[in-house]
């Protein structure tokens, strides 16, 4: 557990506010600043920094390009759940695009069956219901082409969600069935995550320090695993494992959820005492299998209440300190 006197001064929380109150719109270009989209994603996903080094260099040297057959860049994030790949891809929407609310994100446990997962990405054919509707994934291309495209826990698709994969990742496109029209995923950025195999593949690059050795080893396992078709493999630019996380990036974590959760109150978090970073990092461990996302769950129990409190108060700002009983106190700024 964390020491609470390495976590007084862990956080600048001026520049934690701005940053969760940044305007992507202003960096939007046609270049990357590769410095800047690393900063901004270190201040928001922790713990897995060469990830994100490596995730920096690639956008930034894929976005330059004029002519392109495939997304902008195709990326399947491995590992344990909880410890940042869907985060990542959030932050990536954001940042690169108008904002998180662009992505458009397919929970593949949801694509689990043939046909009817092909609809409802493509659209139905002709002279079946719906079919004017068009698909949940070709249909908002049409609208707009430059978003995150995110497939999570990618393992549980249809194989023929693969296959239209394929056409993604090979071709940049993809034709709608009722209309006909062939959505543009060149201006893109295609996502996938993965649980499946974390310890066996962690176990198998145990010890490897070079990128490419650990990129062939993981693909070599997950083809041999029949994980993924070797053709998917192939044509994803890169594959990430993503490590499990220790107690000060958990606690780096909970700083950056607490004051996510007073932004979505329309409130601003200056300071949160390490006593209770202490205590939900407690109530995490208890239940750690369920990873970061528990970690949220506890958050919200213990502060939610307070910040309604709060806002129904007028308040614009709070702090959030610990009493003689160890109860959670909310300070209010009226400054």
């Amino acid at each position: 557990m964390p020491d609470p006197d390495k976590l007084k001064n862990m956080t600048d929380w001026g520049k934690l506010q701005s940053i969760l109150n940044e305007n992507p719109l202003d960096k939007r270009a046609t270049s990357i600043d590769e410095g800047r989209l690393l900063e901004h994603m270190q201040s928001l996903v922790k713990g897995q920094d060469e990830i994100l080094k490596d995730v920096a260099k690639m956008i930034r040297l894929s976005w330059m390009k004029e002519n392109r057959t495939a997304p902008v860049c195709s990326f399947l994030f491995l590992g344990p759940t909880g410890t940042g790949k869907t985060e990542l891809a959030k932050v990536l929407g954001s940042y690169l695009f108008e904002d998180e609310r662009t992505m458009l994100r397919f929970d593949c446990s949801e694509l689990a069956s043939g046909d009817m997962s092909k609809a409802r990405l493509t659209g139905s054919s002709v002279g079946y219901v719906g079919s004017d509707k068009g698909g949940q994934l070709t249909r908002p291309m049409f609208a707009n082409p430059k978003r995150l495209v995110l497939f999570d826990e990618i393992e549980k698709a249809h194989p023929l969600v693969f296959d239209l994969l394929l056409q993604i990742l090979g071709e940049g496109r993809l034709t709608e069935q009722g209309s006909g029209k062939t959505a543009d995923f060149t201006q893109s950025i295609v996502v996938l995550t993965s649980n499946a195999s974390a310890e066996e593949i962690a176990r198998q690059t145990e010890g490897m320090t070079d990128y490419h050795d650990i990129f062939n080893a993981i693909k070599s396992y997950l083809a041999d695993a029949n994980v993924f078709r070797p053709e998917i493999l192939g044509r994803i630019d890169k594959v990430y494992l993503f490590k499990p996380l220790s107690g000060m990036v958990i606690a780096e974590i909970a700083l950056l959820k607490i004051a996510k959760l007073g932004k979505d109150y329309g409130l601003v978090v200056k300071f949160v005492a390490p006593e209770l970073l202490i205590q939900a990092l407690e109530a995490n461990v208890k239940v750690s299998r369920f990873g970061i996302r528990e970690l949220e769950r506890i958050i919200f129990d213990q502060f939610a209440g307070l910040l309604v409190d709060a806002r129904a108060k007028k308040v614009k700002a709070v702090s959030f300190a610990v009493d003689a009983k160890g109860q959670i106190v909310c300070n209010y700024d009226v400054t």
